[in-house]
């Protein structure tokens, strides 16, 4: 039974998000087996030291500290800087900064920071005070809803829209410009995301969210300047956008060849990254924080090495803006293709 492979994280004691046993339990709802499911069944069964793999990594909040202070410091360099250095540092800099701030969230959405759920949120919202717009508690919320509806349109809010699909098509112009403006794009089509909106204390979660990002913008506004505030918005909105380490948003989850619902990446971006390019290694265990990736991808290496994995962000944001094979509609077709 698939709640067999459950029995690891009781014995070990982990407390996880519940990604994993939700995703076993919307397969009987579903009558469809979940992407990751057979594959971490399997590893669990071969290799069930993995399950010492599961757990907390209070570390990662020590990084959150220090990545927020440099990109604040950073700022500084650029305040009174003119407009086309302000653009540079961002790119360069506040980009990789920020990004690296995104992973860390993602490592607090799985709660794989503390313990402590209160504490995993409050890692949510530090690590979010640069991006200037709030979204940590947000991204939390959709990002289980993506782990347990993988792919499935409608329900897996990381699948573009019907009209966003088809209005960006395969034109090489209007990829560059729905990449470039992602973040936008994915606001929006959190509006339209009916399948499950947050009540109850998660709404609270993100007035909280909202209050204390704009009112840390705002203090920052008031000691920095208008050009200190734009940089660290333009970071924001480069680290998910239109730049190499933004690529990572199509190599997880659009369909290449050979199809995969996952696939990964073990590229030098990682080091900045923190492992988030370990994407089916992640989806297969989501209660394995981001510095045991590689080890769970070491010891199953049979699992692992036998998947298409991208060689270059690069040269696959590249390739996405300027071949017509690739297109946002290739998202509705994965799931079908899976199933087949």
């Amino acid at each position: 039974m698939a709640s067999d492979a459950m029995n690891a994280w009781n014995k070990q004691g982990v407390e996880t998000l519940s990604t994993e046993q939700e995703e076993v339990k919307r397969e009987g709802i579903q009558k469809r087996t979940h992407p990751h499911g057979i594959r971490r069944k399997e590893i669990l069964a071969r290799y069930p030291d993995i399950s010492k793999f599961m757990g907390y990594h209070p570390t990662s909040f020590f990084y959150i500290v220090v990545v927020v202070l440099f990109q604040l410091l950073a700022g500084t360099f650029v305040k009174d800087a003119n407009g086309l250095v302000v653009f540079l540092m961002a790119y360069t800099v506040g980009a990789v900064c920020d990004h690296a701030l995104y992973v860390l969230i993602h490592d607090a959405t799985h709660n794989l920071v503390f313990k402590s759920t209160f504490w995993n949120r409050i890692s949510l919202l530090v690590a979010n005070l640069p991006h200037v717009f709030p979204s940590a508690i947000l991204f939390r919320f959709y990002h289980i809803q993506h782990h347990i509806e993988l792919n499935l349109p409608d329900k897996d809010p990381d699948v573009p829209m019907d009209w966003e699909a088809k209005w960006v098509g395969n034109s090489s112009f209007r990829k560059a410009f729905w990449l470039a403006n992602f973040a936008i794009f994915q606001s929006v089509r959190m509006l339209f995301y009916t399948h499950k909106v947050p009540v109850g204390k998660e709404l609270k979660w993100v007035v909280v969210n909202w209050v204390t990002n704009l009112g840390f913008a705002f203090g920052l506004y008031q000691v920095f300047g208008l050009k200190y505030l734009f940089y660290l918005l333009i970071s924001s909105v480069f680290s998910v956008g239109l730049h190499p380490l933004g690529a990572r948003w199509i190599a997880e989850h659009y369909p290449t060849q050979p199809f995969q619902s996952t696939y990964s990446y073990y590229g030098g971006g990682n080091r900045v990254s923190f492992n988030i390019g370990f994407h089916n290694e992640h989806h297969d265990f989501p209660s394995i924080p981001w510095h045991k990736l590689p080890l769970l991808k070491k010891l199953a290496p049979e699992y692992y090495d036998t998947l298409f994995a991208h060689p270059s962000y690069t040269l696959l944001l590249w390739d996405f803006i300027m071949n017509p094979k690739w297109d946002l509609l290739s998202r509705f077709e994965s799931e079908k293709l899976r199933t087949e």
